[in-house]
C-alpha cells in the first residue's frame, strides 16, 4: 500500500498505523488513497469515528459533498467526546461550505466552537466561522426578548392633571396612565449581497419586527377594557444598501433606501419610504468618527395624517489608555406633520462606554441619552409643548453561559420624560433578557 514500507507478501498494520498512513495521505493531496483506508478501517469496525472522519475528510477533497456530508454525520452520531464532536462539525462544515451550503456550515461551525476541547480550537472555528460568513451571500440575524416594563403604553406617570389653568385636577382614565407588563419581542432580519468584492457590497435585506404585551394584574385592574395586544406592534421593511471601503483608511460607507410599513394594535399604522447615508473616518488606530442622515416619509392609515422627518447625527469613538471604549453621539431631528404629536424638534446627546474586562464574567456597558423636544401644535387648547428625557441603561453579556457561540444579555432601563404638560410626564423602568451572538 502506498505510504507503507514496501515488504514481500502480505503486510499487517495496527489501526492506529492505518489511521496515520490515511492522514499523510490526506497531507500529500491523495484523497482516494485516504478514502481506501478508511474503508479498511470501517471494515473492520463500523464504528470507528476517526474513520468515519479520514473518509470525509477524503470524499471532500475528491469533490464527492454529498456522501461526505453522510459520512461526517456518522461521525458526528458516533463522536462520545468533545474532541470528537468538534472535529466532526469541523469537517460536516468544510463539506457544506465546499457545496455552496454556507448558512448550514456556518451553524455547524457554531457546533464546532461549543465543543471545542480547548481554546486554541474554539479560536482556530471562530475563525472558519468569519471566513464562510463573509463569503456567505446569505446573512440572518434572528432577534428574541423578554422584558418587564412599568411602562408598556407609554402613559401618564400621573393620575390626575391640571389643564387650561383651571382651579382644579382633572382625573386621567386608567389607560391614560402608564400600565406595567411584559413585553415579549422577537425580530428576524435576512439579507442577500447581489453583488460584492473586497471593498464593496450591494445587499437586499427583509426586516420583520414584533412585539406584544401581557399586562400585570395591577395594570389590568387599573384600564379592565384594555389588553396587552392593543399596544402590540409590528413591521415589516425590504432595504437595498450599497456600502464601500475607502482605499486610504479602510473606513465604511453606506447608503440605503428602505420601504416598510408599521401595525398597532393589530391595525395598519403608517407606511414609510426611508433615504439614509452614513460615512466614517478613521482617525488613527484608537479613534473612528462618523456622520449620518436620514430623510422619511410617512403616509398615515385610518385617518392618521401623513408626515415627513429629517435626522442628521455625528458621533465619535475611541479606545482609551485603559482599554475602555467610549462613544459619544449627537443628532437634531425635524419632524413634520399636520397632527400635533408628530410635529416637532428633537436634539439629543448620547454617550456608551464598554467595560475592557469583564466584571464577574460579565462583559459590560453602559449608556447615558438626555432628549429635548419641542411641539409648536397645540394640546388641550394650549400652544407648545417641550418635553425633557433622560435615559440611563446598563447592559451585561453572559460570556461564561455562551451556547453555540449564543450569549444571554441583561439590559436593565430607566428612562425619565417631564413635560410643560403634565400628561406626558412619563416613567419607565424596564429588565430585558435576551441572547446574541458572541462572534
Amino acid at each position: 500500500m502506498s505510504g507503507l514500507p514496501a515488504q514481500a507478501g502480505e503486510v499487517e498494520v495496527e489501526p492506529d498505523e492505518l489511521r496515520a498512513v490515511a492522514r499523510e495521505a490526506l497531507r500529500r493531496a491523495e484523497p482516494d488513497v485516504a478514502v481506501g483506508y478508511a474503508e479498511a478501517l470501517l471494515t473492520r469496525n463500523d464504528e470507528d469515528v476517526g474513520a468515519h472522519l479520514l473518509r470525509a475528510r477524503g470524499l471532500r477533497d475528491m469533490g464527492r459533498e454529498g456522501e461526505a456530508r453522510a459520512a461526517a454525520m456518522s461521525a458526528w452520531r458516533l463522536a462520545d467526546t468533545p474532541e470528537a464532536r468538534h472535529a466532526s462539525a469541523l469537517v460536516m462544515a468544510q463539506a457544506l461550505a465546499s457545496a455552496g451550503q454556507r448558512t448550514r456550515a456556518q451553524w455547524w461551525l457554531r457546533r464546532a466552537v461549543h465543543h471545542a476541547p480547548d481554546e486554541a480550537a474554539r479560536r482556530r472555528a471562530i475563525r472558519d466561522f468569519r471566513y464562510v460568513r463573509a463569503r456567505n451571500p446569505w446573512s440572518t440575524e434572528l432577534r428574541f426578548s423578554v422584558a418587564p416594563r412599568s411602562n408598556v403604553n407609554g402613559g401618564s406617570a400621573r393620575s390626575t392633571i391640571r389643564i387650561y389653568d383651571l382651579p382644579f385636577d382633572f382625573r386621567l382614565r386608567g389607560s391614560a396612565q402608564a400600565l406595567s407588563g411584559t413585553e415579549i419581542a422577537a425580530g428576524v432580519s435576512t439579507g442577500y449581497r447581489l453583488r460584492g468584492s473586497a471593498r464593496r457590497k450591494t445587499e437586499a435585506i427583509l426586516r420583520a419586527d414584533y412585539r406584544t404585551y401581557r399586562l400585570t394584574d395591577d395594570a389590568q385592574d387599573k384600564a379592565p377594557a384594555v389588553e396587552g395586544s392593543d399596544f402590540a406592534l409590528g413591521s415589516l421593511a425590504v432595504t437595498l444598501a450599497e456600502t464601500w471601503r475607502s482605499r486610504t483608511d479602510g473606513a465604511p460607507r453606506r447608503v440605503a433606501a428602505t420601504l416598510g410599513q408599521v401595525w398597532y394594535g393589530g391595525a395598519p399604522y403608517t407606511s414609510f419610504l426611508r433615504l439614509s447615508g452614513r460615512r466614517h473616518w478613521a482617525l488613527g488606530s484608537r479613534r473612528t468618527a462618523h456622520v449620518s442622515v436620514m430623510a422619511e416619509a410617512q403616509r398615515g392609515r385610518d385617518g392618521r395624517a401623513d408626515s415627513g422627518k429629517l435626522r442628521v447625527g455625528a458621533g465619535t469613538a475611541r479606545q482609551l489608555a485603559s482599554g475602555h471604549r467610549l462613544r459619544l453621539h449627537v443628532a437634531a431631528t425635524a419632524s413634520r406633520s399636520r397632527a400635533a404629536a408628530r410635529d416637532y424638534d428633537r436634539l439629543e446627546a448620547g454617550a456608551r462606554l464598554d467595560l475592557a474586562e469583564p466584571v464577574l464574567g460579565a462583559v459590560l456597558d453602559f449608556g447615558l441619552r438626555v432628549e429635548g423636544e419641542s411641539y409648536a401644535g397645540r394640546f388641550f387648547g394650549m400652544t407648545g409643548r417641550e418635553d425633557r428625557t433622560v435615559t440611563l441603561d446598563a447592559t451585561a453579556d453572559l460570556a461564561e453561559l455562551e451556547q453555540y457561540g449564543f450569549m444571554p444579555s441583561v439590559t436593565i432601563r430607566a428612562e425619565r420624560t417631564q413635560s410643560t404638560l403634565g400628561l406626558y410626564d412619563t416613567e419607565k423602568l424596564g429588565l430585558e433578557l435576551g441572547w446574541r451572538s458572541a462572534f
